[in-house]
């Protein structure tokens, strides 16, 4: 016996979308962690050994801290707006 499928409501729509946006988020927030703990290793490791640290050390650590600094602007954001996405569905219902 086949099942007819019923045409999604646009709110089901949206719901699926939001869904599939939480998965693709989780998954490049766990990809940022795990540059983020590569990174901290590797100034935790420069901050022991401040001898080793020349300007070419200095200039990387501070590309990367203004990258960092970004990225987690950039993922504030994109939570912030996901939520109010599923604050909007909620009124709906």
């Amino acid at each position: 016996m086949s099942e007819s499928k019923l045409p999604l409501t646009e709110e089901a729509i949206q719901r699926e979308k939001l869904s599939s946006d939480f998965v693709n988020l989780r998954d490049d927030f766990s990809k940022f962690s795990e540059e983020c703990a590569f990174l901290f290793d590797a100034f935790s490791a420069v901050g022991r050994e401040p001898e080793c640290i020349t300007e070419h050390t200095s200039e990387g650590t501070r590309h990367l801290c203004y990258w960092l600094k970004y990225q987690v602007i950039g993922y504030r954001e994109k939570i912030e707006e996901m939520q109010e996405s599923w604050r909007a569905l909620s009124r709906k219902q």
